[in-house]
């Protein structure tokens, strides 16, 4: 079985070479398995674990637990020491809140070096409890549709077998790993559905997991194939900022749950929406937004129109990067993708100034930044509310308005950068 188990794992990672595999690893069964089958690959790895100090001495065990492996095989690894209980005085949720923490961390590795991977642990039953949480909290069919086996630069090779399976093959290498005692306890919602409920469903219905797969499936393959409608509806909607009568009621329950989550409208008011289209003129729902660019809609004469957030049509546009073999075949309006060797440093975003210039795609010189807002009959109200990318040489983007024809990808680029702005 150990050595079948081998040869599939290898065949998953010659699809995603890379210079380094980044490991998160707990110490955990799961996470030490993926550490100790990578080993015996020889992949180039390096582990990463995060100690939040919740379990005193254990956490303290588990952190030497996975150096000295790491030490014992000379594999390089990385240490977060995280202070999550002073974060929790400010309120918020442990669970997300040390997810956060994870991920940042993550990240900063994955940036420093471009060619990389991060490698996690999740199997086909966290799949299945990842479902029915998703179904719990009435997340939309993103949600529903599963963790993925790749998900840009974070790879799940363990996702299609079983944590029995995955208990088989620690038993015949003698695998050695930490038990961490709160995975027992039923307070955490997940630790509930793993323990007590979904046991209890499979041994009711045996064909339980194989249905939940299958939806899964369905559900994965009906967003791939509405992927670039929900994208179209989104830049539609943030640059219109409404949606007309005649239109809202040819748009899917689906592609509306998808629309506001990314427009960071709690999903309750899907459900609102549809009625204000039969209210009368004037019918408001407003929200209370930490994110998103949008705080109320209202009902309007022929249309539902979107009132923007002031508290963050200030804020500066944030980014997100993900590194990439090649072009897409679709494009939009909120992703630009450039090459990494044209670039020049950190890229970063800020307001536009007097004098900024850049050279845009389809012009043979340069223009102004402010000429461009211009021709693009932008208020000068909203002029303060513009702001462009950069790197340490140059602008790359007018957000919203112009790219900047210096640093585009094309089909020869070697690494590409994809980033997707959020204003």
């Amino acid at each position: 079985m150990v050595n079948s188990f081998l040869t599939s794992l290898s065949v998953f990672f010659e699809k995603f070479p890379s210079n380094r595999y980044f490991i998160a690893v707990s110490g955990g069964q799961d996470s030490m398995l993926l550490l100790d089958t990578c080993r015996r690959l020889h992949l180039p790895i390096k582990v990463l674990h995060v100690n939040y100090h919740l379990r005193g001495k254990e956490s303290e065990d588990d952190q030497q637990f996975v150096t000295d492996y790491c030490v014992k095989h000379d594999i390089p690894f990385d240490i977060l020491q995280s202070n999550i209980n002073e974060t929790l005085k400010s309120g918020g949720n442990l669970q997300q809140l040390a997810r956060n923490e994870r991920y940042a961390f993550f990240q900063k590795h994955l940036t420093q070096e471009p060619n990389s991977y991060l490698l996690v642990a999740h199997h086909q039953d966290d799949q299945m409890e990842t479902f029915w949480l998703q179904l719990y909290r009435g997340a939309g069919m993103s949600g529903l549709q599963g963790m993925k086996s790749q998900n840009g630069r974070v790879l799940r090779p363990f996702l299609s077998i079983t944590k029995k399976e995955i208990q088989a093959i620690s038993k015949d290498l003698n695998l050695i790993w930490r038990e961490d005692a709160s995975n027992q306890n039923t307070k955490y919602l997940r630790n509930l559905f793993r323990l007590k409920l979904l046991p209890e469903l499979e041994q009711q219905i045996d064909t339980l997991r194989n249905s939940v797969q299958l939806m899964q499936g369905l559900f994965h393959e009906t967003l791939r194939a509405n992927e670039s409608s929900i994208q179209t509806l989104f830049d539609t909607v943030t640059s219109r900022q409404s949606i007309h009568l005649d239109e809202l009621i040819l748009i899917p329950d689906f592609k509306l749950i998808e629309l506001f989550k990314l427009l960071h409208i709690p999903l309750n008011y899907v459900s609102k929406i549809k009625s204000l289209g039969t209210s009368e003129v004037g019918k408001r729902y407003d929200w209370n937004p930490k994110v998103g660019p949008f705080q109320s809609m209202i009902k309007e004469r022929e249309e539902i129109r979107f009132i923007p957030s002031e508290k963050n049509a200030k804020n500066i546009p944030t980014f997100h990067i993900n590194y990439l073999n090649e072009l897409p075949t679709l494009f939009n309006k909120t992703s630009l993708y450039l090459d990494h060797s044209k670039l020049k440093g950190n890229l970063f975003i800020r307001p536009w100034q007097d004098g900024d210039r850049m050279q845009p795609i389809g012009l043979k010189g340069s223009k102004l930044i402010s000429d461009i807002l211009k021709d693009d009959k932008v208020p000068n109200s909203n002029k303060k509310n513009c702001f462009v990318l950069c790197d340490e040489e140059k602008i790359i983007s007018c957000i919203g308005h112009r790219i900047d024809r210096r640093s585009i990808a094309h089909e020869h680029s070697k690494l590409i950068i994809r980033v997707d702005i959020q204003q």
